[in-house]
């Protein structure tokens, strides 16, 4: 049971026993709710993307500053166990330099959502949002230099001339020579498919599978193995444990590990390079979108 419930945010907001807040609206809220719940003294849990623009996103940021609460944002593919365990690998140079990376999201199939209710550029504010947090993630102290995106409507191909837009792939370049690619589609007909990888001088860590298990069935029909079908059910463990950390740092029970509020205008970033890259279709340099 709620022991309280409000039809209207800034009654959360004005509530003296609210502590902290997790905004998990439509995109297009986030900024105004988390900008409000900060400059109310709550500390912001806020579902990414934070912002839809570099200007919202400083927003968000210099609120959460000015009144010193947590900004937490929900990329959680960095609590997932595999992800997480293949970043400390790099972090302990079993890689070597990182060279190639690679990050893909397909959800799962099949595609039942009307594209006319989904808003533009979604592919790129909301879906490969987390790819592109993953690979700034991946190779730390790196930052992106330029994008070259391409994306289609191959899913929904009735639907392109309204905007839709269901499959994408993004070529992005470091500064410190790496390359990446991050791809996405609406509709992966076999499951949840959400995988990493990391090419260094000295080896290649993979994350992530669509495989539920290691459990292969063999029969007269050849062999199978379940896949996973919801995020929910694949990210239950990364859910949680970003939940909880910003809880734990509220109570100031351990020292912020992110993502944060620069972590999510830099992803920001990536998404409007790629924007303006398939516009004119010519690579983008980040630097004509923000300065990182």
């Amino acid at each position: 049971d709620c022991e309280r419930a409000y039809t209207d945010p800034q009654q959360v907001f004005a509530d003296p026993d609210v502590d902290a807040v997790l905004i998990a609206t439509p995109a297009r809220f986030h900024t105004p709710l988390a900008v409000s719940a900060a400059n109310a003294g709550k500390h912001v849990f806020c579902e990414k993307p934070m912002a839809l623009t570099i200007a919202e996103a400083e927003a968000v940021i210099e609120a959460a500053a000015r009144n010193q609460v947590q900004l937490q944002v929900g990329f959680n593919r960095r609590w997932d166990r595999a992800f997480s365990e293949g970043r400390a690998a790099i972090d302990a140079g079993r890689i070597g330099t990182p060279q190639l990376l690679r990050s893909l999201t397909r959800d799962p199939g099949p595609f039942n959502a009307d594209p006319l209710k989904i808003p533009n550029w979604t592919i790129f504010y909301e879906t490969l949002i987390h790819d592109f947090d993953t690979l700034l993630w991946l190779n730390a102290g790196a930052k992106p230099v330029e994008v070259y995106a391409v994306a289609d409507a191959l899913v929904r191909p009735d639907a392109k001339d309204s905007g839709h837009l269901d499959t994408a792939v993004v070529t992005i370049r470091f500064d410190n020579g790496a390359i990446a690619v991050a791809e996405a589609n609406f509709c992966a007909m076999y499951g949840y498919d959400i995988r990493g990888e990391a090419f260094g001088s000295g080896g290649m860590v993979t994350m992530g599978d669509v495989k539920k298990s290691s459990l292969r069935l063999l029969d007269k029909d050849g062999e199978s193995a379940d896949t996973w079908r919801l995020d929910t059910h694949h990210f239950v463990e990364a859910y949680t444990l970003q939940i909880q950390h910003f809880v734990d740092t509220v109570l100031g029970n351990t020292a912020f590990a992110g993502p944060s509020g620069r972590d999510a205008r830099s992803a920001l970033a990536i998404a409007l390079a790629c924007i303006e890259s398939v516009r004119s279709r010519q690579p983008v340099r980040i630097s004509a979108i923000a300065e990182l």
